[in-house]
């Protein structure tokens, strides 16, 4: 398996700890950890030595200092810790080496999921109503998680898990008949109207919710009119969601939906009949398991005979384990959800299926504070139109007075209008909540996409300017500390990805890249105040080349970043 620059002097380090002290690297490795960047770049703490050797921690890390040696590294004893720096050569060249040799691909692992297979249930809006704002979530993470398990080597299956059944298409249905334009049964738009007017009108009027069941009750039972007219809304709406799919570069390997289980549910329910049980509680069916106090039993089937989606998700669960035959189920969904899958993965645990624990709920917090200028519904498309818009006011602007250049400035604006929203969102750790703020995520400098896709239109801006990529270069002339700096942020991204996946976390890339773009920032700073410091240094070639590889290496490092996050990466800003 290929491991990073940083994993491999690290394992090193271990290794070489571990042979000191008598014992193996694996207990040893957990142990190292990153240093105080002024004392170095790996530590180790001997405060659990002091007990069994009867001496002072920094005695113990003075001994353990004087007896190492590895190649690569520098080590030294800093109070009661074992430090070690990496030597400028080779470790500068192998992680500008690292970077530019793998490009787009750079931080993944192609071999570190090799032969797995991961499921990824992401976005999932409800058919015959628009994608609204709060899909962000789901779908910026869920994409983001899919795209880091693809650079890990894994085979993913993206799954679209449209909510196509139940209820609200009975109030589509019956709405249509009383409020549908029959010529507009293929807008999107259309239907939306109708769903609204018929969802409000069964709010007031018990007798037209009714109605809305019974069509759902026909649906169930396979009529086949109600089928008919349900298939014709369901084909209008992915239309629809795929336009706006396209827009956000995204792509699924599968769109299907709940109604993908409906005449397989029996089958379901009579497994947990035999394991670990049924019985009826108020006319309904529900899985019979011992509840906490005030704990909702687990509904299999409503009083009026109808399915719930806990009887759907199970039926989905094991579906997919026999397609997939999946190393891990993601689901993508928000913290709302957390009990119904905490029940449903109870559920086929219950039912001895081996692999339940293999089935993870990826829960995230709310945004608060969105709205549009179109009024309260936010529905998403309407929100990347606000945000190209107030885009192409700062493209605009910033054309004017000399600080952007672009061939497209249409595309530009799309491009850094998606890259706000979504950067804006991807930030965030996924369980916390946060406030949507439409000057915040736009604004060119700060923690936002705007200012990473600038930082990586200006190095390759630079790159421009300095005729190309070098073909060699000579690593050692490296020697400023902010290049040495930059250095040490390009060498995280795989390490950071790693973790990302494990964590289900892609924030950690977000707030790696804010990372390398700040230390790039300084870099650049430090030639504007110092001629002999510049990147495009003048009369000395060797340098200048060395300056453009680092550069060339911290492109690449924002490229990839950005582009497991799914943002757009223009090179003209």
């Amino acid at each position: 398996m290929s491991s990073s620059v940083y994993s491999r002097h690290r394992a090193a380090f271990a290794q070489a700890l571990a042979s000191a002290l008598g014992v193996p690297a694996a207990d040893i490795e957990p142990q190292v950890k990153p240093a105080d960047p002024a004392h170095g770049d790996l530590s180790f703490a001997t405060f659990p030595l002091a007990k069994a050797q009867k001496k002072a921690p920094p005695a113990i890390a003075a001994g353990l200092a004087q007896t190492l040696s590895v190649p690569g590294l520098e080590i030294k004893a800093v109070g009661p810790y074992v430090n070690a720096r990496f030597a400028l050569m080779p470790f500068t060249a192998e992680v500008l080496d690292a970077a530019r040799s793998a490009g787009l691909a750079y931080g993944g692992d192609a071999d570190a999921g090799r032969g797995k297979t991961v499921t990824v249930d992401y976005s999932s809006p409800n058919i015959a109503k628009p994608i609204a704002f709060h899909h962000i979530r789901t779908t910026f993470l869920g994409h983001c998680i899919a795209n880091i398990y693809r650079a890990l080597g894994w085979r993913v299956e993206g799954i679209n898990y449209l909510g196509d059944w139940g209820k609200q298409f009975g109030l589509v249905a019956v709405g249509f008949q009383e409020y549908g334009d029959p010529a507009r049964i293929d807008d999107m738009g259309h239907l939306v109207e109708v769903y609204v007017k018929a969802n409000t009108r069964a709010e007031k009027e018990p007798e037209f919710d009714a109605k809305a069941r019974d069509f759902f009750r026909r649906m169930e039972a396979g009529d086949a009119e109600a089928l008919k007219v349900w298939n014709q809304f369901r084909e209008t709406s992915i239309r629809g969601f795929k336009t706006i799919y396209a827009r956000m570069g995204i792509e699924f390997e599968h769109i299907e939906g709940e109604s993908r289980y409906q005449g397989k549910m029996d089958a379901v329910i009579e497994q947990i009949a035999k394991k670990p049980g049924v019985k009826e509680s108020q006319g309904a069916l529900i899985v019979d398991l011992p509840y906490a106090e005030n704990e909702p039993p687990i509904l299999l089937k409503k009083n009026d005979g109808t399915t719930l989606y806990a009887t759907r998700d199970l039926a989905a669960a094991e579906d997919r384990y026999e397609r997939f035959h999946y190393d891990k189920a993601l689901y993508v969904v928000a913290q709302d959800q957390a009990l119904h899958f905490r029940q449903v993965f109870r559920t086929l645990s219950a039912m001895g299926q081996p692999w339940a624990d293999r089935c993870v709920h990826v829960a995230f917090g709310r945004i608060h504070g969105m709205s549009t200028r179109k009024g309260l519904v936010v529905q998403l498309n309407d929100v990347l139109d606000e945000a190209k818009e107030r885009a192409s006011v700062k493209v605009k602007e910033n054309q004017e007075a000399g600080r952007l250049q672009s061939n497209d400035p249409d595309l530009l604006a799309e491009q850094i209008g998606l890259g706000a929203i979504a950067f804006g969102d991807l930030k965030h750790k996924r369980a916390s909540d946060y406030t949507f703020d439409w000057d915040e995520v736009l604004s060119f400098e700060g923690h936002t996409g705007p200012y990473l896709q600038y930082a990586h239109a200006r190095v390759v801006n630079v790159l421009r300017k300095g005729g190309g990529v070098p073909a060699s270069y000579d690593a050692s002339l490296l020697t400023l500390p902010e290049e040495q700096a930059l250095v040490r942020e390009i060498m995280r991204l795989p390490e950071v990805v790693k973790d990302a996946a494990e964590q289900y976390e892609p924030s950690l890339v977000a707030r790696l890249l804010l990372d390398v773009a700040a230390a790039l920032s300084r870099y650049y700073t430090l030639g504007n105040q110092e001629r002999d410091k510049r990147i495009l240094v003048e009369n000395d070639d060797a340098l200048r080349f060395a300056r453009l590889a680092l550069t060339d290496a911290a492109r690449v490092t924002l490229a990839a970043g950005l582009t497991l996050l799914g943002i757009p990466t223009p090179e003209n800003m």
